[in-house]
């Protein structure tokens, strides 16, 4: 399970680096994003990012419990993992709009699960927050 989600964490890298352009830079900022999210939320077992068009972040949870919370706790946790990643990139970034989705299935490997529940993250308003 940790060499599977060891190559997604990898690919997850790549794929960032090649969309965001400053690729060794943003992979250590990745793998920092992906850590901040494993210890902010121990029942989240996998994690999955994808990059949009430089400006919109996509990020696959996989947590039964988080799955069980209900919509309000799904939306914290979006906002919280947002207001991460704008610390982590640094409030000049490109991104403006991101969506965390929850799937069940901790083992996941698929960018947008069909059972997924959403949660927007709102980075222009967020990084006013900041």
């Amino acid at each position: 399970m940790k060499n599977i989600i060891g190559k997604l964490s990898v690919a997850a890298a790549l794929l960032f680096s090649v969309s965001c352009g400053n690729g060794e830079g943003n992979m250590k900022t990745m793998a920092q994003l992906k850590d901040s999210i494993w210890a902010a939320y121990p029942t989240v077992a996998a994690v999955l990012v994808n990059v949009e068009n430089d400006n919109n972040l996509v990020i696959t949870l996989g947590s039964q419990d988080l799955y069980a919370q209900d919509e309000l706790k799904r939306q914290a946790v979006a906002d919280n993992i947002g207001a991460m990643a704008i610390r982590l990139f640094g409030k000049d970034n490109k991104l403006e709009h991101g969506k965390i989705l929850v799937t069940q299935n901790e083992a996941n490997q698929e960018a947008a699960p069909a059972n997924a529940l959403v949660s927007q993250m709102d980075f222009v308003t967020l990084k006013r927050a900041q």
